[in-house]
């Protein structure tokens, strides 16, 4: 499935999975303590965010702006401890999990692996034709170079039609 079909399905399932998991956490532990854990666990997220919110936004900012697009990755420095802080923030207690386990460095690692993986796992099924090179395993073949490499290569034989009818 395409990961726009994926984000509308998480889109509508996530509100009615976080009332749920609410439900179920406000009959474990009584209804006051459930509000205040969800209210107590936002305010974590923003304490987070605020901690080290605009030092590592700036430092994604500066790598994406060296590195491109390609720097949005796990291991980006900051990117995981502010997308952990935005999940704290968000209501929810799905979210909040999700957002403490992006604050945890081993986790980190070994979710940024699993995504690396998949991804390069996607790629791969895409186009099997298409194999990715490192900068210093290609070099570029001048046009001078594949047109005498065409000049080699026999014409086809035309095909002959039958005049006579």
């Amino acid at each position: 499935m395409s990961l726009v079909k994926w984000a509308f399905i998480g889109v509508i399932l996530l509100p009615a999975a976080e009332f749920m998991a609410f439900v179920l956490v406000a009959l474990a532990i009584g209804w006051l303590w459930a509000v205040l854990l969800f209210f107590a666990t936002s305010a974590a997220g923003v304490l987070v965010l605020r901690h080290a919110g605009r030092r590592d936004f700036d430092r994604f900012r500066n790598t994406l702006g060296t590195q491109g697009i390609r720097a949005i990755n796990l291991d980006t420095p900051g990117l995981a401890s502010m997308m952990g802080g935005i999940l704290l923030v968000l209501p929810g207690f799905i979210t909040d999990i999700a957002g403490a386990i992006l604050l945890l460095p081993p986790a980190r690692r070994w979710i940024g692996a699993a995504i690396g993986r998949a991804v390069k796992k996607q790629r791969a099924a895409r186009n099997p034709e298409v194999i990715d090179l490192a900068p210093n395993e290609w070099r570029q073949i001048s046009e001078s170079i594949e047109a005498h490499d065409q000049e080699r290569i026999p014409p086809r034989p035309r095909k002959r039609r039958n005049t006579l009818s």
